[in-house]
């Protein structure tokens, strides 16, 4: 069963945006993400960041990780830059895992001290 996904963008200063992510990020949610990003980079075409907060993300599977890659060529394409702002432990494992947090976030595997912004 799932809890569902509820997205939000803010603009809080020129050039960065914040999307906040609330619930469960899997099979059944896909798409509302990445449609919430895309059509707001299309109407904000300053944007260069987009710090994506993680800090009430429920459950994130494969279909979720494959969307937050979907969202990274979103946003590269749109000459901006992803963040993966507060990630909870059962996110940074899958990342791991998976080996995509240097994909994702440009970050080196290993070198991130919890630097959320």
């Amino acid at each position: 069963m799932t809890t569902g996904l509820t997205c939000t963008w803010t603009a809080p200063e020129e050039g960065r945006a914040r999307v906040t992510i609330t619930g469960d990020l899997e099979f059944a949610t896909t798409g509302t993400l990445l449609r919430l990003v895309t059509d707001r980079l299309a109407g904000h075409p300053g944007v260069r960041e987009v710090h994506l907060d993680c800090s009430e993300l429920g459950f994130c599977d494969s279909s979720g990780l494959s969307e937050l890659m979907k969202l990274r060529r979103v946003v590269t394409d749109a000459g901006a830059r992803l963040h993966l702002d507060h990630r909870p432990p059962a996110l940074e494992r899958l990342l791991a895992r998976t080996g995509t947090a240097a994909y994702l976030t440009g970050e080196a595997t290993g070198s991130r001290a919890r630097r959320d912004s």
